[in-house]
């Protein structure tokens, strides 16, 4: 149970722990909710990307999910990693929308595509080159399915432990390590070795 201490303001020039500072945000401390709304806004959009190419609706369902834990901070469990309960929020707000919508209302099970190039496509290219080395990556991750993306997204571009994918894909561990190695084994199996190092070391470039 969350202790009611008094909370430790935050500032972007010192470093706290996620735990620290979500408590800070949980004991009613603003300054915490700025900092995190700050933090993690930006990643929050380029992720929710990855799902559909609706600006719009990706930045409504982000504020949406900012408001949400502001009016329910005083209920929401503790976390030691804030980014990812943030990215498990706005998964399941994009979801809940798109199952409800009029479109999905025949579909009985309805799997949002993971796309690899929404992202890609609105970062700032700086030059020629990148934008080359950025479009025959997402080339190369074609091979994979929606799910295969999704996972090789969180592995190696947000670095996610197994744990942590498991929570935001709510699989099981040994779910989790199958579909990453089969996703490794179907770029093995499609690229040379050069070529794999080459894509993710990209990815992990993002």
């Amino acid at each position: 149970m969350r202790k009611n201490t008094e909370s430790t303001p935050v500032t972007a020039k010192e470093r706290y722990s996620d735990q620290i500072i979500w408590e800070n945000f949980l004991c009613g401390d603003d300054e915490a909710y700025t900092y995190i709304y700050r933090e993690y806004s930006q990643a929050l959009y380029a992720y929710g990307m990855h799902f559909t190419s609706d600006k719009g609706l990706v930045e409504d369902c982000i504020q949406d999910v900012f408001v949400k834990i502001f009016q329910n901070r005083k209920h929401l469990q503790s976390t030691d990693n804030i980014k990812l309960y943030l990215f498990i929020s706005l998964k399941n707000k994009l979801f809940n929308i798109f199952r409800k919508d009029i479109k999905y209302s025949q579909i009985d099970s309805l799997e949002p595509v993971f796309a690899a190039e929404y992202t890609i496509e609105d970062e700032i290219i700086e030059n020629e080159k990148e934008q080359f080395l950025n479009e025959k990556m997402i080339r190369m991750l074609e091979v994979l399915s929606p799910r295969q993306k999704e996972i090789i997204y969180y592995r190696f571009v947000e670095g996610l432990s197994y744990e942590e994918i498991c929570q935001i894909m709510d699989m099981n561990y040994q779910s989790t390590q199958n579909l990453i190695q089969r996703s490794l084994k179907k770029l093995r199996t499609t690229f040379s070795r050069a070529e794999m190092q080459f894509v993710l070391f990209l990815l992990i470039s993002i």
